[in-house]
């Protein structure tokens, strides 16, 4: 438990917790932009947390206080979207509890106090995080913990999407509900098949690295992968690439190179092997090869390079914070490694499993780059949003 969270409960409220929760952020581990396009994903829990102290109320009054973000107070009950409240910690609590009354299940007051290590804007998602915990309250407080995790994902992605007003898709909230690693099938967006597993390479370090540099200004290149997919898709008459065979594609493009924009091309055929990735990175993990799973992170990452195009802003690629300038250092100072881009990408965080031979020279050397801060040293949580015992 953290040792804040205690003190941090006293300060808040007189009585004492009688719960314990914890939810963790995310991490994608192989999959970049594959989800829009109905593809496939490997997401896993992080170890990075958001915990609470909880008490079940009586008085059907929801009170949470959040070190570092602040408090809200509302009652349980089904609520429509306030743009007031858009991008307020009040609004995501509000759109749960209103998913929950919407979907048939019950609600009611608690008490709770939180506090997170879940690194804001790093690309961990600590929205997710902070979501999947207040289903996962409900879900035990109210519900006997039968509310199926699919079923808090979709609750917890359509709060985000209409009372907190931020695009999201359901990768990260199926990360922080089910930890572990899991295997992610969009092709029913509304409502897609999970498979779940450990991770077998406890002995690799995992690395995040903050490169820096704000994503508020980047929305239209995030756009742009999203128009050049579906650019391609159009050629064939479909929505989604999901929906186009790869032969057809490279068919195309040989019969007539210049039908479409290269830009189009080189992220039509990331996500058409991104997907093969996934596969080959979740199979590596049930079968327990390390090489496997290694070249399909490293393969992610050299894609998202090289065709994908996400991995800094354009013509910026040696600025301080780019994070493709972090991923050639990162590939020199360990190259028997994986490194890829984390989450969106153009700027944020890098994603590094490291072999234990490299990992003291990688740490020093990144460490001096980018400072001790920005470099996390982070594991994989086996559990998702869950309770346990209250010591």
């Amino acid at each position: 438990m953290n040792k804040l969270l205690k003190s941090f409960w006293s300060k808040n409220f007189k009585n004492k917790p009688t719960r314990y929760f914890i939810s963790p952020g995310r991490y994608e581990i192989v999959g970049n932009h594959t989800d829009h396009n109905r593809g496939l994903a490997l997401v896993a829990g992080a170890s990075l947390l958001v915990e609470a102290l909880v008490n079940k109320t009586k008085n059907n009054q929801i009170t949470i206080v959040s070190k570092g973000i602040g408090k809200c107070s509302f009652v349980a009950k089904a609520t429509k979207p306030n743009k007031k409240e858009f991008g307020k910690f009040v609004a995501l609590c509000k759109g749960i509890v209103s998913g929950f009354v919407k979907n048939g299940y019950k609600v009611g007051g608690f008490d709770a106090a939180c506090v997170s290590d879940v690194i804001v804007g790093g690309g961990v998602s600590s929205s997710a995080a902070f979501e999947m915990l207040i289903c996962e309250i409900l879900n035990v407080l109210y519900n006997n913990g039968k509310v199926p995790k699919m079923e808090m994902v979709k609750i917890a992605q359509k709060s985000e999407n209409l009372w907190f007003n931020k695009p999201c898709g359901l990768l990260d909230q199926t990360g922080a509900c089910y930890g572990g690693i899991s295997y992610v099938d969009f092709n029913n967006l509304s409502n897609p098949k999970v498979i779940n597993t450990k991770f077998p390479f406890n002995n690799y370090k995992i690395v995040l690295i903050n490169s820096g540099g704000d994503h508020s200004n980047l929305t239209p290149l995030y756009a742009s992968i999203i128009g050049d997919m579906k650019l391609v898709a159009g050629k064939f008459k479909k929505t989604h690439l999901r929906d186009v065979k790869y032969a057809d594609y490279k068919a195309l493009v040989k019969k007539n190179p210049k039908v479409l924009p290269k830009s189009a091309q080189n992220r039509a055929v990331h996500f058409f092997e991104e997907c093969l990735r996934v596969k080959q990175a979740f199979n590596a993990c049930k079968n327990k090869n390390l090489n496997a799973f290694l070249d399909a992170v490293n393969g992610s990452g050299l894609s998202s390079s090289t065709l994908l195009k996400n991995t800094c802003v354009p013509g910026k690629e040696n600025a301080k914070t780019s994070p493709e300038r972090c991923l050639k250092l990162a590939r020199k100072t360990a190259p028997k490694s994986a490194h890829r881009i984390h989450g969106g990408g153009f700027a944020g965080t890098t994603l590094h499993f490291v072999s234990p031979k490299e990992f003291n020279k990688f740490y020093k050397v990144m460490s001096k780059q980018y400072g001790i801060k920005n470099v996390h040293i982070v594991s994989i949580n086996p559990k998702g949003a869950h309770e346990e015992k209250l010591h």
